[in-house]
Formats: structure tokens, C-alpha cells, sequence
């Protein structure tokens, strides 16, 4: 038969509600009385029922993350980061991928609200601010990373997506280069339209007119990046000088197009890759990229949100963090004379 609450209680000689007090770690109970109770837990081999602790409390002290991409190196990061602080707070996380896809990420919402967590991380794909808002009507605690939705009262943590980008077209143009081509993501997320607004306030800047040609949007993942790359690619006649790819999947797929269209960086070609993966440094050459903190997104984002819930904070203002990116120059471009840079 299974032991309960107040079969420990009995054997130790104390009521139930002082037995609930030391397995909540609650102060007033004595020294000596906390002892006798948690040998006799021990004895008897009591285990706790922690569902049905949570539902009593109404919190179940787990806390959903969804993202992008779960086979990217940067969700990757992500994902254990939100896990490593969630646990620092006794939070489990459940880890869903909603893969650029708006159905999906409705999916996993209704899973992680039928699952009562206590608050969710989301890398929106910017489709579902119904349903989100309603889950935050319904006192489910989220924090938006790296995007932001429009039309839902969020608090959110980002980076200096357009000046990031801004900061990289910038400096291809300093040295030198003038047909830039840009490979991007979707241009309806926070990322994909910031770094385009960076691209083209760049160019402008430069008094360089955007060329159609040269400006390709595909998925924020690495298939997209190989495809739009072998399109910049194809023409020697219109082939870019430099490419400025917006994140590290698509920048994984444009150097192996390149590679394997026997294109020397940055004799021939110029890049630059918004993210630093760990091969950006060991690459032949070395990539210059725009660094984002992901460690500090992450970690900025679970931290807002379990504070969150912990403090049982009512409506407020959405409280919108941005962090700030560096470019770290390396070796995948070159100072070149326009007129004279050797095209294939």
C-alpha cells in the first residue's frame, strides 16, 4: 500500500501540516522535528506526489522553449542555455521546434498550454498574436527571443539586428566593394527585415542603389543558403563582389557553394556572415562576422521569465531588451580597388 502524508505524519508523532511544512522547506518548524520527519519520509520511502503538489499550487514549475530551428548551432545554444538557467531555478523545460512554420508553432503552444507551464520562450514566426495574446490573458507568462510580434503586449529580449548589419555592409563598402549581394531570411521576422533595413541603409548611405539582382530572401536555413548563393553565383557577368549572408545557416550553405564553385575568398569573392559559429575562426580563410551575444540572449530571456513567474507580476508595460552585436573582422574579405577585382 502506498504511503502518504499522513502515515509519515503518524509515525513521526506530528501533524500533516507539519509534515507538508518540511517538504515545502517552510521556517518555524524546529530542528529537531524537521529531522524526526525527514528520517521517517526516509523509512517509510515516502514519495512526494509533485503533480499533484503543482496543481494544488496551480504551477507546475516548467517552462516551455520554443525556436526556430532545433538543428541549428544557434537554437542549439539556445535551447541549453534556457535549460541550464531553468534548472539553476528547479524548472524543467520542454524543448519544441517550431521550424519556421506558423502551424506548428500554434501546435506546440496548445501543447505546451494543455501542459500548464508556467511561461514559454518563443522565437515567433509573427503569425499567432490571436492565440498568444490569449495565453497571456489566461496568465501564461511569455518572453519573446530574438523577434517581436505585432499587435501582443510581450516582453522581449533582441539584438541590434539593423545596426549589426548596418556595421557589416559598411565595412564591405570601405573596403571597396560596391556589387554587394545579400542572402536573407524571411523578411517578415524581426531578424530577416532588420538586417535587409541594415543592408540597404548602408548602400544608401554609400549612394549605392539596392540592385534586385544582388538582394535574394529565402528560409534562415542552410538549403536556402546553398540555393540563393548558386543564384548570385550563376552569372559572371552580374556576379556580386562581396556576399553579406544574415545568419549562420544560410552562411554555412553560401561557403559550400562556394567551395564547391571553385570561388577563391576573398580573391574573387568577398563574405560576411551575421553569427559567429564556432568554424568561423578555423576557416581557410577565417570569416569576418557580425557577433551576436547568443549566450546573453538566451540566458537574459529565461531569467525575465521566470522572475516573472516567480513574483506573480500582473500587466505591465512590455519590457523590450536589446543587446548589442560587434563585428570582428578576420579574413574572407580584402581592401580592393573596384575597378581592378578579379571576377571568374
Amino acid at each position: 500500500m502506498k504511503v502518504n502524508i499522513t502515515d509519515v505524519a503518524k509515525e513521526a508523532g506530528v501533524s500533516a501540516t507539519t509534515v507538508s511544512r518540511v517538504l515545502r522547506d517552510y521556517p518555524g518548524v524546529r530542528k529537531k522535528t524537521r529531522r524526526k520527519v525527514l528520517e521517517t519520509i526516509s523509512e517509510l520511502k515516502y514519495e512526494i506526489n509533485a503533480v499533484a503538489r503543482n496543481l494544488r499550487q496551480r504551477k507546475t514549475n516548467s517552462i516551455g522553449v520554443i525556436v526556430g530551428n532545433v538543428l541549428s548551432p544557434f537554437y542549439s545554444i539556445i535551447a541549453k542555455t534556457v535549460e541550464d538557467i531553468a534548472n539553476e531555478w528547479d524548472y524543467s523545460t520542454i524543448l519544441c521546434n517550431g521550424d519556421e512554420n506558423p502551424e506548428k508553432e500554434l501546435k506546440y503552444l496548445k501543447i505546451l498550454k494543455s501542459n500548464r507551464v508556467d511561461g514559454i520562450i518563443l522565437t515567433p514566426t509573427g503569425k499567432n498574436s490571436h492565440y498568444i495574446n490569449w495565453m497571456i490573458d489566461s496568465g501564461v507568462k511569455i518572453v519573446l527571443l530574438d523577434r517581436l510580434i505585432k499587435g501582443t503586449n510581450c516582453d522581449a529580449v533582441l539584438v541590434d539586428n539593423e545596426n549589426g548589419a548596418y556595421k557589416a555592409v559598411k565595412y564591405l563598402i570601405e573596403q571597396g566593394y560596391r556589387k554587394i549581394g545579400i542572402i536573407n531570411g524571411y523578411l517578415d521576422r524581426t531578424t530577416g527585415r532588420e538586417r535587409f533595413n541594415g543592408y540597404l541603409r548602408a548602400l544608401r548611405e554609400a549612394d549605392i542603389s539596392p540592385d534586385d539582382n544582388l538582394i535574394k530572401n529565402g528560409n534562415f536555413k542552410e538549403d536556402s543558403g546553398i540555393k540563393l548563393t548558386k543564384e548570385l553565383l550563376k552569372s559572371s557577368s552580374r556576379r556580386p563582389q562581396a556576399i553579406f549572408t544574415t545568419n549562420m545557416d544560410m552562411t554555412l550553405g553560401a561557403i559550400i557553394t562556394i567551395k564547391k564553385m571553385g570561388i577563391t575568398i576573398p580573391d574573387e569573392l568577398g563574405i560576411i556572415g551575421f553569427d559567429d559559429p564556432d568554424w568561423a575562426s578555423i576557416l581557410d580563410p577565417p570569416l569576418t562576422v557580425v557577433s551576436q551575444p547568443t549566450y546573453a540572449l538566451a540566458s537574459t530571456a529565461a531569467e525575465l521569465l521566470i522572475k516573472k513567474i516567480e513574483n506573480k507580476s500582473t500587466s505591465h508595460e512590455p519590457l523590450i531588451m536589446t543587446l548589442h552585436t560587434k563585428l570582428v573582422i578576420r579574413n574572407s574579405t580584402q581592401k580592393i580597388n573596384p575597378q581592378l577585382m578579379r571576377i571568374k
